[in-house]
């Protein structure tokens, strides 16, 4: 590995196959000229409603196991909080500074396209609280309650996770709003079997935008949001982004991350690793150590 590489400060992408386009992404950040170095993971099938069981309290097993490969957790505890010798020795060897990572989660799409658009399909059309620009159709109307009610019961699961996390000490989160459908009539038919109308699908995917954003900026997560960039002036996605259908071509991810270091430079306090300061002072006080670390997951 390069001296770049390992200098480089990591962003971890998560989530379902819209994580694909950071693969082994390495750029400069344009503000700090910092090395940025992607780390990301597809799990396969990811949903926001199996993110997290909030039942047992359980995330799901492979989100688990990703962030334990990432060395991000150890026996249930965030790393960057943890006051174990190895962990310690860990931060030495790397040689960067030991704050709260940042992680982004691609997720949401899944939801939509395997539950919202079936229930849509070409038959029905819905009018949302709020300004949208795109026309409604002749077709018959679903109260926006009804939309709002499966969209909040998808995204539920997901909330709750991202709760969890943050007590464990991740704070450093966003999300990537789930991008613009495809224009392509034909590729939708063949993708799922069924007809459903541009203005519809657009339509839903920025109002499932609209109340995950929402949900998330109520607990201290924050919405990746370049959708301004990927559509024309009527709010469609533009051709220039059209791919397979489904993603978005790889150099879309860059504008994504772009967004996500403004932000967190924008953010500094949210950078501060709170435990081990505590920790370090007490040491230079002469004051017995504590236990406070983050909650376990």
């Amino acid at each position: 590995m390069s001296e770049i590489d390992q200098r480089a400060l990591p962003i971890y992408v998560i989530g379902d196959s819209h994580a694909l386009p950071y693969k082994n992404l390495l750029f400069r950040d344009r503000w700090t000229g910092q090395w940025i170095s992607v780390r990301s993971k597809y799990i396969s099938g990811l949903t926001a409603h199996d993110f997290f069981n909030i039942n047992t309290g359980e995330f799901l097993p492979s989100l688990i196991e990703c962030l334990e490969y990432e060395g991000l957790v150890r026996e249930g505890v965030a790393t960057h909080l943890s006051k174990r010798e190895i962990d310690f020795s860990i931060a030495r060897a790397s040689g960067l500074p030991i704050t709260p990572p940042l992680i982004m989660f691609t997720i949401g799409d899944i939801d939509i396209r395997g539950t919202l658009l079936q229930m849509l399909s070409d038959k029905y059309d819905f009018v949302p609280p709020f300004d949208l620009p795109y026309p409604l159709l002749d077709r018959q109307i679903i109260p926006w309650d009804s939309i709002a009610e499966v969209i909040e019961r998808r995204l539920s699961p997901f909330v709750e996770g991202l709760k969890h996390l943050r007590a464990a000490g991740f704070n450093r989160m966003y999300l990537q709003n789930v991008v613009p459908p495809t224009a392509d009539e034909a590729r939708i038919r063949q993708l799922h079997g069924i007809d459903c109308p541009l203005s519809v699908r657009t339509k839903l995917v920025a109002s499932f935008n609209r109340i995950m954003a929402e949900k998330a900026r109520a607990i201290g997560v924050t919405a990746i949001d370049v959708w301004p960039s990927l559509t024309t002036g009527d709010g469609y996605l533009s051709p220039d982004y059209e791919l397979d259908g489904v993603h978005l071509p790889p150099r879309s991810a860059k504008m994504h991350l772009e967004q996500l270091l403004e932000h967190a430079i924008n953010c500094p306090w949210e950078s501060v690793n709170h435990v081990r300061y505590e920790m370090f002072y007490r040491m230079a006080c002469g004051l017995p150590p504590t236990d406070r670390e983050g909650d376990g997951l």
